[in-house]
């Protein structure tokens, strides 16, 4: 898709936001589009990061260097530093400018970032095997230790290669490690059966289909009729313009 991930009225909307520019009717127009909208929350948390990242660099303290050579050589330009903090501030916000555009994740990222979240876990006593390894390396998947949940559920994984828990939930550690080719392939299987994670893993490969802005995919797996998914992925597709 050739479409710019962000359009110009929107990021001069943030920069004059950032830059507190707007007026009191602006401000509060805005700040409700971004109670509305966390792909926009997420651009203006970008741009302060940036903006800061400059303010807390070098720039400021070299002009301010570069100022009292001036006044200790006996410069009269009247107040010699308040002309360079101006400086520093005319160049602080092209430098942020500047790496905030140049930077900025592409929207099917973004989006794909703000909407995945892991899956919470089972509770233990639901667990789809009397296994202990199985119940064990659940608590740890629930504690975020993914690597050592995983590691446990390979072996059962292994005796059972059908088995939709457990495809599903390696699915998810590869999700967390990074990994989405492995756990595309494990979440079709889940999907394509009637697994009771059918509907997750379906949402899922919808995300992954986000990131990879692979849009025909995702729209292709119809993810609006979902009753608990539809609307979320109707309104990520809104976005990027499908």
């Amino acid at each position: 898709m050739s479409k710019a991930p962000l359009d110009k009225a929107t990021f001069e909307a943030i920069e004059a936001y950032v830059l507190d520019r707007m007026s009191a009717t602006e401000r509060g127009a805005f700040e409700q589009r971004l109670v509305l909208e966390p792909d926009l929350r997420a651009e203006l948390e970008l741009g302060r990061e940036h903006i800061r990242a400059v303010e807390l660099g070098g720039l400021t303290r070299t002009l301010r260097t570069i100022a009292e050579q001036e006044n200790a050589s006996g410069s009269q330009g009247g107040s010699g530093w308040g002309r360079y903090i101006a400086y520093a501030a005319s160049i602080a916000l092209l430098v942020s400018v500047a790496i905030w555009w140049a930077t900025r994740p592409p929207l099917n990222e973004r989006l794909y970032a703000a909407h995945f979240t892991p899956d919470p876990g089972l509770p233990v006593a639901m667990s789809a095997t009397d296994d202990h390894v199985f119940a064990d390396a659940m608590v740890y998947y629930k504690e975020g230790r993914y690597g050592e949940a995983a590691q446990r559920w390979a072996p059962l994984l292994q005796q059972d290669p059908s088995n939709d828990t457990l495809l599903y939930y390696t699915a998810m550690v590869e999700l967390v490690n990074g990994d989405a080719g492995s756990a595309m392939a494990r979440l079709a299987s889940v999907s394509d059966g009637s697994s009771t994670f059918k509907s997750r893993a379906r949402w899922y490969l919808f995300l992954i289909h986000v990131k990879r802005n692979e849009i025909e995919q995702a729209r292709a797996l119809q993810l609006g009729t979902d009753t608990m998914y539809g609307e979320r992925a109707l309104r990520i597709l809104s976005q990027l313009g499908e």
